[in-house]
């Protein structure tokens, strides 16, 4: 399979993935039939999820728009992005009570077309779970229904590395999810941006000294 040029992992459908470190809760399902349809998925989505969609979708957007209109250094700027930070606090507090630690997966790759996820057991592939996604930098918390594609052994371990791709998601919360994900790309250059930055400091601070020596 193709690798994507920006994360260096293999795509799932049609879109990229990206690495980073996320809490995933998955229960599986007795049977495919169990499986909502789109009407029916929609009306069970938690209530605390809806709102952690709206403002990840909305909050971000308005304040930006501020930001044009207004100066530099604006007060009501800072005001606004105080209180959404405050607001992200709390949600994210809130949110620690959906994530349940007897379905807890550690998710390491994510984007708009499903996860991928460490398994301590090999999972059954086609088997069907309904899935929270957990994102704590982006305030973001996504449920949704995924399906297993495949359930590999990790080299030089006892787990298993398994992908999942969506089966139920909204719309609006796999943009979300793609726009974290571009988040998380460029949280990750700038971090191997700054190492490059120090580590050449460091050569230049050692060379300074040996010429000095």
């Amino acid at each position: 399979m193709m690798q994507s040029q920006t994360s260096m992992t293999a795509p799932i459908g049609d879109f990229f993935t990206i690495q980073d470190d996320f809490p995933v809760n998955l229960v599986p399902l007795d049977n495919a039939d169990q499986l909502p349809n789109d009407d029916e998925f929609e009306a069970q989505i938690p209530e605390l999820f809806l709102i952690a969609s709206s403002m990840a979708e909305s909050d971000t957007h308005k304040i930006q728009a501020i930001k044009v209109e207004q100066p530099a250094g604006s007060a009501l700027v800072d005001f606004l992005e105080q209180q959404h930070k405050r607001l992200n606090i709390l949600l994210g507090y809130m949110l620690r009570n959906e994530d349940d630690a007897a379905h807890r997966f550690s998710g390491k790759e994510y984007g708009g077309g499903g996860i991928r996820v460490v398994s301590d057991a090999q999972l059954e592939v086609g088997q069907i779970f309904q899935a929270k996604l957990f994102f704590k930098q982006e305030a973001l918390a996504i449920y949704c229904y995924t399906r297993l594609e495949s359930s590999e052994p990790l080299d030089n371990s006892d787990q298993f590395l398994c992908t999942l791709c969506f089966e139920r998601i909204r719309e609006e919360d796999q943009e979300l999810l793609i726009r974290a994900s571009l988040h998380a790309q460029s949280r990750q250059l700038k971090e191997r941006s700054k190492q490059r930055r120090e580590q050449k400091s460091n050569a230049e601070e050692k060379a300074d000294d040996s010429s000095n020596s």
